[in-house]
């Protein structure tokens, strides 16, 4: 079930004794959370409402309070973060007799204690007899990333509530400005808010002077440019970025990685994927796609990888040191823009 569908089934008191939030969508993880905290009462909920994080708290200590009974209450509730065992890389060995007790506890669940695990990550390790035993025990609630168009109605309905009208060209500029990213567009919206407080409006110009650009979009700008051979852009932007304290091989694996989504992009568009089968095969956000699917038809299959393989190599350069770090990216496009343009899609 969706975030939705979770509020509609507690408010109609279908409670359940173990939940799992999933996906990597942190304003909707956030909105679950929030709506499974709302069982126990506002009152309640010093006693009956405790948090752990896993990284801090033992399992086998939060296994010792899931039988404990409510305090003058109906339910307690244990919310766990970051319960790294239920993913292939999460360690198991020092924790294996809690993570027993876990799958034991999952089998037959204490009737009085809502247990909620949030598991932030891309995917579980499906193998695990944890994770078979939760998926089996445990009410899913799901917070996939929302497509461009779910992410532009739910942003207007929220600004509704505190009656604040965005124009289409305004959330246009939140649309560009985030990357259509739900979490960092709910992150922004507390200064737009604030900004409309007096008219109750919000246009582009005041969504380009209240929320930054992300890192990503400089990142795309620059593969842009460097496409083009527009060496003054590239080098411009680049150094924008490092005078924003950030870090030369940091900026060389994002460059990387956009180049090989620019690479599978153009592969996938050659063998008739549309750009929402491509996301999902790739495991990639729709808007990036989307972002790339427009670039990829004006540039040279030969030339992508080529560039690829420059910065890759640049990249190795740079981590022995037979390159300065700050330097590195300046005489990869020098040597790439010294390259003849090439101007065929086909390969």
């Amino acid at each position: 079930m969706d975030v939705n569908q979770l509020k509609q089934s507690i408010q109609a008191g279908q409670i359940a004794p173990v939940y799992l939030v999933t996906g990597t969508e942190s304003a909707l993880n956030q909105q679950a959370l929030a709506v499974l905290r709302d069982i126990i009462p506002a009152d309640q909920q010093t006693m009956n409402y405790a948090r752990f994080d896993l990284h801090e708290t033992e399992l086998d200590a939060v296994m010792n309070e899931v039988d404990e009974l409510p305090f003058f209450g109906d339910y307690r509730e244990i919310v766990l973060d970051n319960p790294d065992f239920l993913t292939g890389s999460g360690s198991v060995a020092k924790q294996e007799s809690a993570i027993n007790d876990l799958v034991d506890y999952l089998q037959q669940p204490a009737p009085t204690t809502v247990l909620v695990l949030l598991a932030n990550y891309p995917k579980l390790d499906a193998r695990k007899r944890v994770v078979k035993a939760l998926k089996k025990a445990a009410t899913m609630v799901a917070t996939k990333p929302l497509s461009e168009a779910e992410a532009r109605r739910a942003i207007r309905a929220e600004l509704s509530k505190q009656r604040v009208d965005i124009d289409h060209e305004g959330l246009d500029a939140l649309i560009a400005r985030t990357q259509s990213d739900y979490s960092a567009m709910v992150a922004a919206l507390p200064k737009l808010s604030m900004y409309a407080h007096n008219t109750g409006k919000v246009d582009a110009q005041a969504v380009t002077q209240l929320v930054p650009r992300q890192l990503t979009d400089s990142v795309f700008d620059m593969v842009n440019s460097v496409m083009q051979r527009n060496v003054a852009a590239a080098l411009r932007q680049y150094r924008e970025l490092l005078q924003q304290q950030e870090e030369p091989l940091r900026l060389i694996s994002l460059l990387e990685s956009q180049f090989r989504l620019l690479i599978q992009v153009q592969i996938f568009s050659t063998r008739g994927y549309t750009q929402g089968a491509a996301a999902d095969a790739l495991k990639v956000h729709p808007y990036r796609v989307k972002l790339a699917w427009r670039s990829v038809r004006q540039l040279a299959h030969d030339d992508l990888t080529t560039a690829y393989d420059m910065l890759v190599r640049t990249e190795v350069a740079m981590k022995r040191g037979t390159v300065d770090k700050e330097l590195g990216f300046e005489l990869f496009v020098l040597q790439f823009a010294g390259r003849g343009k090439r101007y065929a899609r086909q390969f």
